[in-house]
């Protein structure tokens, strides 16, 4: 037996004595780790569980045992995978590889002990053989190295929302000075739909999604680094050697993500039965932590509330170095939120992508009132981020193939989190300032108006992607609200969730099940559904941007080179 894995035997023997003793009474054909993975549920969400998927213990169970060597960017480790047998192959998704290609690379497969061959059909999929029946259980074992690219330098700094910048994962598999993201080092088996697997990252959105499975990981780290993952933390031990082993387990989870932090502090607070921890890289504001802990409790409070019980013990909100774009990402029990929007020192005209004439043209337009915006997305980046716990998270869907699936649904239940919280002006204030500008923006920047309702690979740019999926998709739900009611709405909501808890479905299921509830309005809700998600009707339904009315001051107050090059600008996008 080598090294490492006798420090994982070492670990889940000590989990099992100290973890155990506290359990409820399980099902003796249980295995330990599967038993430690359900403490991660919280009183009566193992239940809900079952109720879709059958014994929860008999899940998927992924380990993984990792050693990370920041300064050298270098992941070592094993991983093996306890299934019942459905096909005759198996096939594992390693998505850091469909942005770096090789970045992980899997060796030394068996199936239950025996070696067996293992191919790479592309470059992040592998495929090994299964020689058992249907039905029985096995155990595949796998080696893993992995190299992470280093992330930009400026990764974090001003431009880390930059919309217009090259396609990649947003740093979800990158290493700073102070940061190393994970997401993705674990491969998992990739869902099918009509015998097909789901894609892999094409580059934009996100990089994926899973069955939900039973996960535990160890992972050994220098000591002054912090690994942090989702679910319960259920060991934290110095191995003698200058480094800490971090030990986390979590059930019926769709992924998960492994991150570490050089000399995070970690602050939490406990909501009813969910303990919210934020951990945070040093440096910043003291109270940001709390601050940040304070939102997330009641934004948590406002969601089971309307929704249902959120499922874990934990929650973390965990401060990454973002690129590309993007504000946060989720994972089922885990937030990520850039250190750009978290420390506050954001540039509003930076932070958009823009300089020179572009960044004068919209100061123009939009004066103070854009430092202002700029202010309000922290919060609403972490109010989108929470939803994402029950759409796409709870309510499973393809983020690849159909990113509006839960997108759109997760952008509109972040607008609903400030109207419930601060009343429907101030969420009518956010609605244009966040998703109709970023249509309007990329509409003023010769961008055009299409089809929101397409893969990931159809879109040509980050700018593009967030104009229709964060800033147009999402106004179809507002249409909607209004055609039922909100009473009606409210119920909708919830029964979507409910009933689609640990399920799968599509871009056409929301409607679907609302037009089922209000039958009279059926066949509007689908003419909305294809008006807004289906044609291209932006401009129509949000307008081509007025100059005199948009600019602080009115064209008066330009140059006139520039009031020429925004005519001429807005005359093409109106097809003159």
């Amino acid at each position: 037996m080598s090294k490492s894995e006798h420090a994982i035997h070492h670990l889940l023997r000590a989990l099992t004595a100290s973890v155990l003793v506290a359990l409820p009474c399980f099902a003796a054909d249980l295995s330990p780790e599967a038993q430690i993975a359900l403490t991660s549920l919280r009183p009566g969400e193992r239940a809900r569980v079952e109720a879709v998927l059958g014994d929860a213990g008999q899940l998927p169970l992924y380990r993984g045992d990792f050693v990370v060597d920041p300064s050298a960017r270098l992941v070592t480790g094993k991983v093996s995978l306890t299934i019942t047998v459905k096909t005759a192959e198996l096939f594992l998704r390693c998505t850091p590889n469909a942005n770096h290609p090789g970045a992980v690379v899997l060796s030394r497969a068996k199936v239950n002990g025996v070696a067996v061959g293992l191919a790479q059909p592309d470059p992040s999929l592998y495929r090994l053989k299964l020689d058992v029946e249907k039905g029985q259980q096995v155990t595949v074992e796998v080696e893993l190295k992995a190299r992470v690219p280093r992330l930009r330098k400026d990764a974090g700094g001003l431009t880390t929302l930059q919309v217009d910048g090259p396609v990649g994962d947003y740093g979800a598999f990158a290493a700073s000075d102070d940061v190393v993201s994970l997401v993705g080092l674990m491969p998992m088996i990739p869902p099918e739909r009509a015998g097909k697997l789901f894609e892999g990252p094409s580059g934009l959105g996100d990089l994926g999604t899973f069955d939900p499975s039973n996960f535990i990981v160890s992972v050994s780290a220098p000591s002054a680094w912090r690994a942090v993952s989702s679910g319960q933390a259920v060991g934290e031990v110095p191995t003698g050697e200058g480094a800490v082993r971090y030990a986390y387990t979590i059930a019926a989870a769709r992924e998960l993500p492994l991150l570490l932090l050089k000399g995070a502090k970690v602050t939490t607070k406990q909501v009813g039965e969910v303990t919210v921890e934020a951990v945070l890289l040093p440096g910043g504001d003291p109270k940001q932590a709390a601050q940040v802990t304070e939102h997330v409790g009641k934004a948590l409070e406002l969601l089971e509330a309307k929704l249902g019980p959120y499922p874990f013990k934990t929650l973390r909100v965990v401060e990454m170095r973002l690129v590309n774009g993007a504000g946060g990402m989720e994972f089922a029990g885990l937030i990520t939120v850039s250190s750009g929007l978290l420390s506050g020192q954001t540039d509003p005209l930076e932070a958009l992508g823009l300089g020179g004439d572009q960044a004068a043209m919209v100061m123009a337009m939009l004066g103070p009132g854009l430092g202002q915006l700029m202010k309000n997305t922290l919060e609403f980046t972490i109010d989108h981020e929470l939803a994402h716990q029950y759409t796409a998270l709870l309510v499973g869907s393809d983020p690849i193939a159909e990113p509006v699936a839960d997108e759109a649904l997760t952008q509109h239940l972040a607008l609903l989190l400030l109207e419930w919280r601060q009343g429907k002006a101030a969420a009518d204030q956010m609605r244009e300032g966040q998703l109709k500008a970023a249509y309007h923006l990329h509409r003023l920047l010769g961008g055009a108006d299409g089809k929101a309702n397409r893969a990931t690979h159809e879109y040509q740019s980050n700018r593009e992607y967030a104009a229709l999926i964060y800033g147009k998709a999402p106004l179809l739900f507002d249409e909607q609200r209004k055609l039922v009611g909100d009473e009606a709405w409210q119920k909708a909501l919830r029964t979507y969730v409910e009933g689609n808890r640990y399920r799968w479905v599509t871009s056409q299921t929301w409607t679907e099940q609302l037009s089922k509830q209000n039958p009279k309005s059926a066949k509007k809700l689908e003419a909305l559904r294809q008006r807004w998600w289906n044609e291209s009707h932006g401009d129509e339904d949000l307008g081509i941007l007025d100059l005199d009315a948009m600019l602080t001051g009115g064209t008066k107050s330009l140059d006139p080179k520039m009031v020429k090059e925004l005519e001429n600008m807005m005359k093409q996008l109106s097809g003159e």
